[in-house]
């Protein structure tokens, strides 16, 4: 591998757009000369087998995957003395790609614990990495409101709006983490800005929170097995949601992103960017069929009224069929804030993608596309049914 001087420390590698960032970063977006040394930091112990990251090494950047980076329950000045003794060559990081999580039942609590991880990441890191350029980390939606019922903007949303009113904007996380930024960032040489996706499509190797592409991979893979192939499956929410108009974001559209704005600081630095698959908004009246199609169902319309089994619910009453046949599945935490996705948002919430492609990051995926290649790697992993 080409020596470049670009080390790239990645923070909750294992997450669901972490580990996409680590995966571009070993396939060499955007180039094979753009970083020569990776370094992936974890808090579950993960083996690299059990990873599924690229495993050439003769043709990727080198890597180095660290566990036991505990954010919550670390000071600073520990973070600091366990980044110095266990990261191999600190002093050369150049860019970090901050998507680390941990949600909370209250959302002030959350507020509370992110900011006293990324602090304890950033503050951590500022004396020891004096080639360091940019930080990227992951906002959302909730930004626009999309937690409120109804919503608050009209569409397409833009970078531009909000704040929101009154205690909505207080408890979201991510004015306080550019904050931090900003603060951490003054008299330095290295800047950074955010990435805003809606709900993200995606593959983790050992479990995460908020997961929908796990959640329904699991329930449509158990479906297919229990009621068999050719099944009718309703779409899992009422009509207004199914009708809704968004546009999802896989974590290879915001890992590549994410890298493009590290490498552009000219035309990123302290701002927001929304970014999706694609521009053009579509609903689950399009998606829902295509993607229980490929588990070998009929996706219908909703079938609302008592009585109907909600994913997380189906999937409690029927794991034993996976376990019958071999299958691990992947641990899906929320699971039932999940099956809520079909039913509280059901109104209009795509976003604007201009700005973006504006600043010169013009790359499109198509939707479907990028959910197949989340269920083939959950297939290969042998957490859903083959």
């Amino acid at each position: 591998m080409v020596e470049t001087g670009k080390h790239a420390i990645v923070f909750g590698a294992s997450g669901n757009i972490g580990w996409a960032v680590v995966d571009q970063l070993l396939s060499n977006y955007p180039s094979q000369e753009t970083f020569s040394k990776v370094t992936a930091l974890i808090n579950r112990p993960l083996s690299l087998k059990d990873s599924f990251w690229p495993d050439e090494p003769s043709a990727r950047p080198e890597l180095q995957l660290v566990s036991g980076i505990n954010l919550i329950d670390g000071t600073v000045e520990s973070i600091r003395e366990l980044l110095r003794s266990e990261v191999r060559g600190i002093e050369q990081v150049t860019h970090i790609f901050y998507f680390a999580y941990k949600s909370e039942p209250e959302p002030t609590e959350e507020l509370k614990v992110m900011c006293k991880m990324l602090k304890c990441a950033i503050d951590g890191f500022n004396q020891l990495v004096p080639k360091l350029e940019f930080v990227v980390f992951p906002s959302g939606t909730k930004s626009y409101g999309i937690h409120i019922p109804g919503g608050v903007f009209k569409p397409p949303y833009t970078e531009s709006m909000g704040p929101l009113a009154g205690t909505a904007q207080s408890i979201i996380n991510y004015p306080s983490m550019r904050e931090i930024l900003k603060h951490a960032s003054a008299g330095t040489q290295w800047t950074w800005c955010d990435i805003c996706p809606d709900a993200v499509i995606g593959f983790v190797p050992n479990g995460s929170a908020f997961n929908l592409t796990a959640h329904w991979a699991t329930y449509l893979s158990l479906y297919a097995l229990v009621e068999g192939k050719g099944a009718k499956v309703p779409f899992p929410g009422t009509t207004k949601a199914y009708n809704s108009l968004y546009n999802e974001a896989s974590s290879e559209i915001i890992a590549k992103c994410s890298i493009w704005a590290a490498l552009h600081p000219a035309k990123t630095s302290g701002q927001t960017f929304n970014i999706a698959d694609q521009a053009k908004p579509e609903s689950m009246r399009e998606r829902w069929p295509t993607l229980a199609a490929y588990f070998g169902l009929e996706g219908t319309g909703p079938a609302e009224g008592d009585g109907v089994l909600k994913p997380s619910e189906y999937i409690a009453k029927h794991r034993g069929v996976f376990e019958k046949n071999g299958i691990k599945s992947s641990p899906v935490f929320q699971g039932d804030f999940l099956d809520s996705y079909g039913y509280y948002l059901d109104f209009d919430r795509h976003m604007s993608l201009e700005k973006i492609k504006m600043a010169g990051f013009t790359e499109e995926l198509d939707p479907n596309g990028s959910w197949f290649k989340a269920f083939d790697r959950y297939k290969r992993a042998g957490m859903i049914a083959g």
